[in-house]
């Protein structure tokens, strides 16, 4: 590593072997014809209500993936990407339960990923395959969900079981995607199954049970291949005070960190949950303390997802909130979802928040993979001809001052493998829809037409040099 930093007008290398990809989600993006027919998951029945999904549109088509993966994976190679990331849809792998009241695969679906995951090896694509991005099988949704510790048994169990099936496609394991944000929307803010609004302590409850799923499917997976690379990925998201000089925007700042930053990170390193004072100190969260059988040191790599940074200010409105609320930065560059862009965050993960993660306590490193990080435009969905987003200058922009600072964290040390762009295709936003463009690949949702952005264009120049100018 070189003594100095690369000066910030020079291109910049990255790491020989540095993997360069994009990253899905099967629900987003597969329009499933076996699970939308037969609302097979909780969240293709969430977006069949009114009112739940914000430009009323579904994913019952999204973006046709089911059947058009071979051409996307065309698209993905055109690019210059080595890497995709998928996820398995568990209602539809595993439908239904048998005699012995335990689910088993459905082969026929089985089938379906044993192609697409070989059809990207066959091209050498490193894959990145997330078993749990946020659905659930109906009848575990219709049973408490992550709040019952069934889920989390039946989860090692479909771990295990895609071990044995489909294990030697699977280059990199992520056994559960963004467990905070997944709690937070679907039992505090209440726009995700399912549904509940303010109850926090439904949302540790349930971090508890999908810290024991991690834990079962972790230990499965080893199981059937030892030398497997498993994880989950971690959304992380600095957190800053509003007012620095005053000690109640500090608070809530320090609690939102270590809650949702920190919580599952540092159950995986400890073997428990820890929660910040004065949440500590409640019996009925202090009993969620327990340590967890296997789940310490269940991590091969660090999965990092990161987007935004939050400011966070005290509130004495009611309902009263130890989180407090977000308050918008009016001085900043502010996407269309209103994230604001904050390259140095990453900078600031890659450096200082993950280090109590990257050495497990026997001795092993874990390196990091940057597995999502994008920038959304809004479109609606209805939209076909002409040029509208193909231009997109603000994407182009964000991707590369998140490159250049993931680029100066590698420079200080930090050992970053990969990254995945958030992501290939336009697709499904949950709770906003298909109005909410990350795509490098635009898709008219009325047609299916593939178009590439500008972006496109510039990422996959990054990806054949594996070098970045900073004035692109």
């Amino acid at each position: 590593m070189e003594d100095e930093l690369t000066p910030q007008n020079a291109t910049l290398k990255f790491p020989e072997g540095f993997l360069w990809g994009a990253a899905t989600s099967h629900f987003q993006v597969e329009g499933h014809p076996t699970e939308m027919s037969t609302r097979l998951s909780d969240w293709s029945k969430w977006t069949a209500i009114a009112g739940n999904i914000s430009d009323s549109t579904t994913a019952d088509s999204a973006c046709e993936f089911f059947s058009r993966y071979q051409s996307d994976i065309e698209l993905l190679g055109g690019l210059n990407l080595g890497a995709l990331r998928i996820s398995l849809n568990w209602a539809v792998l595993c439908p239904t339960s048998g005699e012995d009241g335990k689910r088993s695969l459905d082969m026929k679906e089985v089938e379906y990923y044993r192609n697409l995951l070989s059809s990207l090896k066959k091209r050498n694509i490193t894959t990145f395959v997330t078993l749990f991005h946020f659905c659930l099988p109906e009848a575990l949704a219709d049973d408490e969900g992550w709040l019952s510790e069934k889920t989390a048994i039946e989860f090692g169990r479909f771990a295990e079981l895609i071990a044995r099936e489909l294990g030697e496609y699977i280059d990199y394991w992520i056994t559960i995607n963004e467990p905070l944000p997944y709690v937070y929307q679907g039992y505090v803010d209440g726009s995700w199954p399912p549904g509940q609004k303010q109850h926090y302590l439904n949302a540790f409850k349930a971090v508890r049970n999908m810290l024991k799923g991690h834990a079962l499917a972790y230990h499965a997976i080893h199981k059937v291949i030892p030398d497997a690379k498993v994880s989950f990925t971690n959304h992380w998201r600095p957190f800053v005070p509003r007012n620095k000089w005053n000690p109640l925007d500090c608070l809530v700042t320090h609690m939102r960190n270590r809650v949702f930053n920190h919580l599952f990170p540092a159950a995986i390193k400890h073997g428990a949950m820890q929660f910040p004072f004065p949440l500590n100190f409640e019996p009925s969260i202090k009993a969620l303390c327990e340590p967890i059988e296997g789940l310490k040191d269940t991590m091969d790599y660090s999965g990092v997802n990161y987007y935004t940074r939050d400011m966070s200010q005290h509130s004495f409105e009611a309902p009263f909130d130890f989180f407090g609320r977000s308050w918008r930065n009016l001085e900043a560059e502010i996407s269309c979802m209103g994230w604001e862009s904050y390259p140095d965050g990453l900078f600031e993960i890659l450096t200082k928040e993950l280090k109590p993660y990257l050495k497990r306590s026997d001795g092993k490193d874990c390196p990091i993979m940057i597995t999502e990080n994008g920038y959304a435009t809004l479109f609606p969905a209805h939209l076909v001809e002409g040029d509208w987003s193909l231009t997109d200058e603000f994407r182009i922009k964000y991707l590369i001052s998140h490159l250049m600072a993931m680029h100066k964290a590698i420079q200080k040390g930090a050992n970053v493998k990969g990254y995945l762009y958030w992501s290939l295709l336009d697709n499904f936003e949950w709770a906003e829809g298909l109005k909410a463009r990350f795509g490098l690949v635009r898709v008219a949702f009325p047609t299916q037409e593939r178009t590439l952005r500008k972006s496109a264009y510039v990422y996959a120049k990054i990806a054949q040099s594996n070098t970045l100018d900073p004035f692109i």
